[in-house]
């Protein structure tokens, strides 16, 4: 009896090591909204609607609320070195874009391991105020963008959403 439960215990230690470990299935509650021809997995919860009218892998809350993220990959442009590099030439479109754009906070980070930067930043387009997460890695010659929009005073509601949909995000 002793070595059947043994036996036991082991297969489910073994069955939650792999199936937790298993990228490219969506997580409990969410669905995978990358295609198949594109290099990474990108899971949004299962509330969130998929956007694919853009091009862009995209998703978005709701018609009321439509804070949103999007994830666009492209191959670096040989002047490009390094992600300091790639966010000078970004931040001079957007300063164009969106003249009083503030930045809230930059700070290091990773995306599934990969050394990475993340910028936060507001800024209006007419009489909208919005809140910007804006994060950038460069893995085998590709910047990877990830943004999350929402009305500035809306950013909070799903910011937790967010760092889910971060914290599942893989590589293939």
């Amino acid at each position: 009896m002793k070595k059947i439960i043994t036996a036991l215990l082991i297969c489910i230690i073994a069955f939650t090591a792999f199936s937790c470990g298993d990228k490219g299935t969506a997580p409990l509650g969410f669905k995978e909204i990358s295609d198949e021809a594109l290099t990474y997995h990108l899971y949004v919860p299962d509330e969130w609607t998929a956007d694919i009218s853009t091009g862009v892998t995209s998703a978005y809350f709701s018609g009321r609320d439509p804070s949103n993220i999007s994830l666009v990959a492209f191959e670096l442009d040989t002047n490009i070195t390094s992600i300091d590099d790639y966010w000078t030439l970004n931040e001079a479109e957007l300063k164009q874009i969106f003249p009083n754009m503030e930045y809230v906070d930059t700070s290091d980070c990773t995306l599934d391991g990969t050394p990475a930067k993340q910028y936060i930043y507001t800024a209006s387009m007419g009489e909208q105020d919005y809140k910007f997460m804006q994060l950038v890695a460069i893995k085998n010659n590709q910047v990877y963008i990830f943004t999350y929009t929402a009305f500035a005073d809306m950013y909070d509601t799903h910011i937790e959403d967010v760092i889910a949909i971060l914290d599942y995000f893989s590589f293939k």
